[in-house]
């Protein structure tokens, strides 16, 4: 995913990216950042672009899901992680922290895609999870 021009990983696929506020009940919110009426970032190819001093990549490209074109504030709203609801108000509170992890080319290698999605997935059909990667 890129947002506010930086590379990220989530740790599910895009459509079940959740919330991280804490309800009236001191529960997490269980809607979807990407949820009804959201502005919708694309798929697009882009170069994979390696760090000063990093040896050249396998690939040329790869898909990422694209916010860039997307308000500023929007943006920020991913990048906090919060559904429409709970980013007009500011004053709640998160549970959890934003689920992003910095995308490095070298440690994610192995999730480099280089054609875009040809269908969309449902949410909770797969068993998709990110792997991470320790150093």
């Amino acid at each position: 995913m890129q947002l506010l021009y930086v590379r990220y990983l989530a740790s599910c696929p895009v459509e079940e990216i959740q919330c991280v506020t804490q309800t009236r009940r001191r529960v997490r919110c269980t809607a979807k950042v990407l949820g009804p009426g959201a502005l919708r970032g694309v798929w697009t190819l882009v170069p994979v672009t390696a760090q000063g001093g990093q040896l050249a990549l396998p690939s040329d490209v790869m898909a990422i899901y694209s916010l860039s074109a997307l308000s500023y504030q929007e943006q920020l709203r991913w990048r906090s992680q919060r559904c429409p609801q709970h980013d007009a108000t500011p004053t709640a509170g998160d549970l959890a922290v934003a689920d992003w992890e910095p995308f490095d080319p070298l440690r994610h290698h192995e999730l480099i895609h280089t054609r875009l999605p040809t269908h969309r997935r449902r949410p909770g059909s797969g068993s998709h999870t990110r792997r991470r990667t320790h150093s």
